[in-house]
């Protein structure tokens, strides 16, 4: 039986059957695959411990309908995330997931999730990687962000006026006092991926959530809830009183 193979991650697992694993992973090549791992639960000698996220592998499978047969998978490379940076990773697989059509090319997404895995076990700052890789599915999935340019007319954003982003349309000028509107100022720093102003950061989180919920649908996602509750921890932490 003829056999693909390629690089690749994968995304989800879960049980199937008495002895296999159902797999989402994400390939250079080949875009998202449904694939089916045979046996990997059986006894120690079982594939499942090799088939983690955030393990670079060299996937080889029989191509048969929507689910194909996994037949190999060796490691080639393992990202290994902080406890801090796990839930962050765990919301790239989901985005992925929700977003990406099964056998569709989407090697430049491929690239930028690389990319951010690797600067997220590199310890790098987690909030400029997310907005990166944000931006680059974004563009990768053909729904890129006109952050330059007003939406209506074309001419270039004034930094001192005042815009919100309408998902699916750009960036409108608006009053100053409008609720949700930002600095041109500000949308020119997104553009330039410019990271080190830290208003430029919070902006970018609420554009970008809204244009990936434009694509996304009504149901949210699990792994945002995750990082939202820990962000709350965090602050609850920071804000309680300490011994003295």
């Amino acid at each position: 039986m003829r056999e693909l193979q390629d690089d690749g991650y994968v995304l989800h697992a879960r049980p199937y059957r008495e002895t296999s694993l159902l797999l989402e992973a994400v390939t250079a090549n080949h875009g998202r695959l449904g694939l089916i791992a045979r046996g990997a639960r059986r006894g120690r000698g079982g594939q499942a411990g090799a088939l983690q996220p955030f393990q670079r592998l060299q996937l080889r499978w029989s191509p048969r309908g929507e689910l194909h047969t996994l037949a190999g998978a060796e490691e080639v490379a393992r990202h290994r995330l902080t406890s801090a940076a796990l839930p962050a990773g765990l919301y790239l697989n989901e985005l992925l997931m929700r977003l990406l059509t099964r056998h569709e090319d989407c090697h430049e997404i491929y690239s930028a999730y690389v990319r951010t895995l690797e600067h997220m076990s590199a310890g790098e700052a987690l909030e400029p990687a997310l907005r990166d890789f944000e931006l680059d599915l974004l563009e990768g999935l053909g729904y890129g962000l006109t952050l330059d340019y007003e939406a209506d007319g074309g001419a270039p954003l004034d930094p001192q006026a005042r815009y919100c982003y309408i998902e699916q349309h750009g960036a409108v000028r608006v009053a100053d006092n409008a609720a949700g509107s930002f600095p041109g100022a500000i949308f020119l720093g997104i553009a330039a991926r410019d990271w080190g102003d830290a208003e430029t950061l919070r902006a970018a989180k609420h554009i970008l959530r809204g244009a990936l919920e434009a694509h996304l649908g009504p149901r949210g996602l699990r792994t945002r809830e995750l990082l939202g509750g820990l962000a709350r921890l965090r602050r609850m932490s920071d804000n309680s009183p300490t011994d003295s």
